[in-house]
């Protein structure tokens, strides 16, 4: 074919022969051109290459994709996650799920747990669920962590009944001012709705005193009114002492006096370690005092104090203590 270049031989000009033509696309020595070998092998490699590429190209004709455009996917690269800014939380997918191990901040104090854990309550589920809808703005600290103002040191407990389905208070059980405030926190997270998550009545200890005078055979108890009354087996065994008992702090602690019918100390103590009583201390050479009449007659005297004591539960605050009755002090000869 004519080129018609300026300074270039016309008509004679021809296109490159088959040899230059390799010579030009073979890749340079080192690489490739050691595997193709001679130049009679290149040429028979590239006629096959050719072939294959003229039966692909007729293929792809054929099949109706010609006047169609290659759409190939394409690869984003991971972007490095943004922290949300202080003060508020994602919304929307972002926020759903929370990730394997939530993070709470209570009170100042850190706890990590998952959300299904804290999702038992209500407070927690209607918190999770407008931080991922976005509908709520939700407190975060510092550190992007959900921020609750309750106090951590209650929420340890909250958060273990949560876990394992009990109340976990361990010697905190006795402390009445503490399960007190406990289950008002409970309430607070929506806790104390069902009978099964209800706090356990705090076991506390009760005492109950045997005396008598040193030269009377009379024995004498003080003790919890109910302790007495709600048996249906002392019916006989005590008579209520009316004048005594009556004292402010008789009056708090529900403490009552009762006269045994029988003088034999052994079947009193005998009684009261049949409802779980064991003796703990014998005060002897007490000075005892003794109210005798409505008019505040009283009697003083020497005697010995058998202290009994047993771990129960009370419904009412009213009656959750009673110690060594008030009317009992303790002296020496």
């Amino acid at each position: 074919r004519d080129m018609g270049l300026p300074g270039q031989p016309g008509p004679s000009a021809s296109l490159p022969s088959t040899a230059a033509t390799t010579s030009l696309l073979a890749p340079p020595s080192g690489h490739l051109g050691h595997a193709l070998g001679a130049e009679n092998h290149s040429d028979a490699a590239w006629q096959d290459i050719e072939e294959d590429l003229a039966e692909c190209i007729a293929a792809w004709q054929q099949s109706g994709h010609a006047n169609s455009s290659l759409d190939f996917p394409r690869v984003q690269a991971p972007r490095t996650p943004v922290r949300p800014a202080q003060g508020s939380m994602p919304s929307g997918p972002q926020a759903s799920g929370f990730g394997p191990v939530l993070t709470l901040n209570v009170g100042g104090q850190i706890f990590k747990t998952t959300a299904s854990t804290v999702r038992k309550v209500p407070f927690f589920d209607s918190l999770l669920r407008h931080a991922e809808e976005g509908s709520l703005g939700t407190t975060v600290d510092a550190d992007g962590h959900l921020f609750v103002d309750r106090s951590g040191e209650l929420f340890t407990y909250v958060l273990e009944y949560l876990r394992s389905g009990h109340w976990l208070l361990r010697d905190r059980a006795g402390d009445l001012e503490f399960v007190e405030v406990l289950r008002e926190e409970a309430e607070f997270y929506g806790l104390e709705g069902s009978g099964d998550a209800r706090l356990p009545l705090p076991r506390i200890s009760e005492y109950v005193t045997v005396w008598q005078y040193r030269d009377d055979t009379s024995l004498y108890v003080d003790c919890l009114e109910h302790t007495v009354r709600e048996d249906p087996d002392h019916q006989g065994l005590f008579r209520l002492c009316k004048y005594s008992g009556g004292l402010p702090l008789d009056q708090q602690t529900c403490t009552k006096r009762f006269k045994a019918t029988s003088h034999s100390i052994q079947a009193v103590m005998s009684y009261f370690a049949m409802r779980g009583f064991s003796l703990q201390h014998v005060l002897e050479n007490s000075m005892i005092t003794h109210t005798t009449s409505a008019d505040g007659q009283s009697r003083n005297g020497i005697g010995t104090q058998y202290v009994l004591c047993r771990q129960t539960t009370f419904p009412q605050a009213s009656c959750l203590s009673s110690g060594t009755p008030p009317s009992i002090h303790v002296g020496s000869n």
